[in-house]
């Protein structure tokens, strides 16, 4: 799903949060992409980060802050990766 929620409202976002969660529950992968993080830590087991066409990497969820896939998204290294 790209952005599934993107351009809805409120009452609108929450059935589409409620399906995914649904179908989560039933044993469906889905791939969400989304630029809201709050969704993403909200309905996802695990993030990828992607930078400039290359793999960041993929991290679980519960085991990262938000502040760490900011770190991600921004310096485009793995939480804990040594600066260079």
């Amino acid at each position: 799903m790209d952005e599934p929620t993107a351009a809805l409202g409120v009452a609108e976002t929450k059935v589409i949060h409620d399906l995914i969660r649904q179908l989560k529950r039933e044993g469906l992968g889905i791939f969400l992409i989304s630029h809201d993080i709050h969704d993403v830590f909200d309905l996802a087991d695990r993030c990828t980060v992607m930078k400039n066409g290359k793999l960041v990497g993929t991290v679980r969820t519960k085991d990262v802050t938000q502040d760490d896939v900011l770190g991600m998204i921004i310096l485009g290294k793995l939480p804990g990766a040594p600066a260079h």
